[in-house]
């Protein structure tokens, strides 16, 4: 295990998605037009058009399940952060998701539209959390 101590800064930035906003490319957007550094997340709602992906450490690569209905978000928590030397955000989110038959299904959320509305919450870090590429995984994790 491997730590280092954050400033978190005393604020937090109240989002609400609207109907046909795609999830992830909305985050990156407000977090680059807000500058800030880092941060992680939370939020509820419901969503339609989604990608959820499994990371299958056999083959090192994600395995995809794509559902277009309507699903309600039951939980989406995810953080922000920059891989080494670059520019743009990366928005690393998990979601849960429930259908009408109250199933659950959840994993690593590539792609979400929203169908209704979708609520965060992001706690911002005055620091940068930056990524590098791990050999091992191939995958690009949190620099120690």
């Amino acid at each position: 295990m491997k730590f280092y101590e954050v400033s978190m800064d005393k604020k937090a930035v109240v989002v609400r998605m609207d109907r046909d906003d795609e999830v992830i490319s909305s985050l990156e957007l407000l977090v680059g037009k807000l500058g800030i550094e880092s941060g992680f997340f939370y939020g509820i709602g419901a969503v339609k058009d989604v990608v959820i992906s499994y990371f299958d450490l056999q083959s090192k690569s994600y395995i995809d399940k794509e559902m277009k209905e309507e699903l309600e978000v039951v939980s989406l928590v995810g953080n922000i952060s920059y891989v080494y030397g670059e520019s743009k955000p990366v928005i690393h989110a998990h979601i849960s998701l429930s259908d009408r038959e109250m199933r659950l299904f959840g994993g690593h959320l590539k792609r979400a539209v929203v169908s209704v509305t979708l609520e965060v919450v992001i706690f911002t870090i005055s620091d940068r959390i930056e990524r590098v590429k791990d050999n091992d995984f191939g995958l690009f994790l949190w620099k120690p």
